[in-house]
């Protein structure tokens, strides 16, 4: 596996992709949020958009090619379970 070298438009790039799926993942949380509470109680509602969010949004990355260097490995299904999963635990805790 090859080093890459950090130059200034590699973290530019980096950083509008980051920029960019955090965005998409906060988009995608509130859309699938408000799209399942009709069918689910709020607080599952919430917790299943955040982990269909990140999910869909790490898939999309992986896709083009540029996931985040800390997820580079990780499968989206994992990250998406784990997302939903302290979603769950923090409203619980919380409330």
């Amino acid at each position: 596996m090859a080093k890459t070298r950090w130059t200034a438009s590699n973290l530019a790039l980096q950083c509008a992709f980051f920029l960019l799926g955090a965005v998409l993942t906060g988009f995608l949380t509130v859309l699938f949020a408000k799209l399942l509470v009709p069918y689910v109680r709020p607080h599952f509602s919430a917790v299943l958009g955040v982990g269909l969010a990140v999910s869909l949004t790490l898939w999309l990355s992986q896709l083009l090619k540029r996931p985040p260097f800390l997820l580079k490995g990780a499968s989206p299904l994992i990250a998406g379970f784990c997302a939903g999963l302290g979603v769950h635990i923090s409203r619980v805790w919380l409330t």
